[in-house]
Order: C-alpha cells, then structure tokens, then sequence
C-alpha cells in the first residue's frame, strides 16, 4: 500500500509536474505567437515603407534623369551661345579693323581733295552759259542774249 501510495504520489508528482510544464509550454507558446503576431505587424508595417521609399526612389531617379537631360541641354547651348559670342567678337573685330581702314582712307581722300582746292590750278577756260531760248506763240525768242561784241 506504501508503494502503491508512493507510486500514487509519484504519479500525481509527475502528472503535476508534467501539467506545470504544458502550462508553461503553453504560456511559452502564446508569448511566441505574441511575438510572432509583433513581428509581423513590424514586417508589413516595414514593407509598406520599403514600398513607399521604392516609389520614392523611382520618382527621383526619373526626375535625376530629367534634370541630367536638362543640364546636357543647358551645356550645349551654353556652348553655342560661347561659340556665338567668340564668332560676334571676331566679327566686330574685324568690323573696327574695316572701319578703321576707311576712316583713314578718307582722312587721306579729305588730305588730298583739301590739298588740291588749295593749290591753284593752271589757267581755266571759262565758258559762259549758253542763252536759253524759249518757244512762245510767236517764234523762237533768246531769253538770255548773248551780249554783242
């Protein structure tokens, strides 16, 4: 009876024991699903991140892209409009060089005309205006005789 009270006991002893531990398996299992349940509430809120920052990172690589195409275009007109000034530049240059010439070149014109008026020609013939005549009801008639001589 002793043993089998012993074994009674022991018995109790290990299903007790056995019961604490399902409960404190049990216990461990719903903390685990707890966790689990965090863990996922934590995955999908950072996927749903991960999807924002992943639109966001394409809305700036298209708009990287478009600001690079536009800087490409403002460098070439940049250097067009460099170009442009150097060939307006050496146009003008050019255009001074040219001006320069003719206004020396009449300088010397002006010299030269003036230096001409100055100087007294040979002797001129002078020839005196012709008479003009006018046609009238009555005939040829001089307007302007010529004197007599």
């Amino acid at each position: 009876m002793r043993t089998m009270m012993a074994a009674a006991v022991l018995a109790a002893l290990a299903a007790a024991g056995a019961g604490a531990f399902a409960w404190i398996q049990r216990q461990e299992l719903v903390q685990t699903k707890s966790a689990l349940n965090s863990a996922n509430g934590e995955l999908q809120k950072t996927r749903t991140d991960l999807k924002g920052a992943l639109d966001e990172l394409v809305s700036l690589r298209k708009q990287y892209s478009e600001q690079q195409m536009a800087l490409a275009q403002l460098q070439a007109e940049m250097a067009n409009a460099r170009a442009f000034v150097e060939a307006e530049k050496a146009v003008s240059a050019r255009l001074r060089e040219d001006m320069a010439k003719m206004k020396e070149e009449f300088a010397t014109a002006l010299r030269a005309a003036r230096a001409s008026q100055a100087r007294p020609a040979g002797p001129m013939l002078y020839d005196p205006p012709k008479p003009m005549v006018i046609q009238g009801r009555r005939g040829v008639q001089a307007v302007n005789p010529a004197p007599a001589q």
